[in-house]
């Protein structure tokens, strides 16, 4: 879905308020069809504002992170560029630097490291953490840092700074992002990604969402798409979890409910960690439950 500039497309403006074409904004249009995405929005600005990077939650949609798309562009213009004023489109006066621009199949925008440091000053701790979480995931702690260490006086730097040890790019989704951020504030700190459960031959079982080996205490996150999608995938995970129990694991199986009432989730894991003391001694308790 290509996007033209109407002004110098030859159309006339009664051709233009026809049927065939679709105006995105001031001068700007597109073929009518399939509502236009995040990407033709953007090669359609950029034909107006050449100068522009799209940057922040518009930056974080194109590289597929997770934030909401509330449908309004964000670009980063330099300080000296035209004032330009167009509906759904937010324009940031701030530089961008030639390193801190990805180009996805042709679109220049931020890059994670500079997205993350951006969305500070919009979101909050754990949505930025989420955020991070992947954007750790593809690139390393050294380009999360120095991106934040570049921006010293952005706004939201100090959420940036305090989210910067709580990444953990093992997480697979913001849901699992939420749970270890909300368990390791409760005090389960031994909560970890990457936790392999194994049979007494070494053999693999399953990798819980969060597990603490020790302990053998293990949290799985099911989402609405486990509820309510493909039912043998339902199977899938109950038949996950049945092995891990039987493997002398204490399994958490986290919901949406949990997700937004976090005390029901840390009530569930401490009665796990409760259920694994009685088998294997108060030692596996965590400090503030012995």
């Amino acid at each position: 879905m290509s996007a033209f500039l109407g002004s110098s497309s030859g159309l006339t403006p009664q051709r233009l308020r026809g049927k065939r074409y679709h105006r995105l904004s001031r001068d700007l249009y597109v073929l009518r069809g399939a509502e236009p995405d995040a990407r033709c929005r953007c090669e359609a600005l950029l034909l107006a504002l050449p100068d522009a990077v799209p940057c922040l939650f518009t930056a974080a949609l194109l590289q597929n992170l997770p934030v909401d798309d509330h449908g309004l562009l964000h670009v980063a213009r330099g300080l000296t560029s035209p004032r330009s004023e167009r509906a759904d489109v937010k324009v940031h006066r701030t530089p961008v630097e030639p390193d801190e621009v990805l180009h996805i199949d042709g679109l220049g925008v931020t890059d994670g490291p500079r997205t993350f440091v951006d969305l500070a000053g919009w979101l909050d701790l754990e949505q930025l953490v989420a955020v991070g979480d992947v954007v750790l995931r593809r690139y390393d702690n050294e380009a999360l840092r120095a991106a934040v260490d570049r921006r010293a006086r952005r706004k939201g730097i100090v959420r940036a700074r305090k989210a910067l040890p709580l990444l953990d790019g093992r997480a697979a989704s913001p849901a699992e992002s939420r749970a270890r951020l909300r368990l390791h504030a409760a005090g389960f700190h031994r909560l970890e990604h990457g936790v392999v459960v194994r049979d007494d031959g070494g053999g693999w079982l399953a990798e819980p969402d969060l597990a603490d080996e020790g302990a053998r205490v293990a949290v799985q996150h099911d989402g609405l798409v486990h509820l309510t999608g493909d039912p043998g995938r339902r199977r899938k995970d109950l038949q996950r979890d049945e092995v891990t129990r039987q493997a002398g694991w204490q399994v958490v199986v986290s919901t949406a409910i949990d997700d937004q009432r976090p005390q029901l989730l840390v009530d569930k894991v401490e009665a796990a960690y409760r259920r694994a003391a009685q088998l294997s001694g108060p030692d596996v308790l965590p400090p503030h439950l012995r």
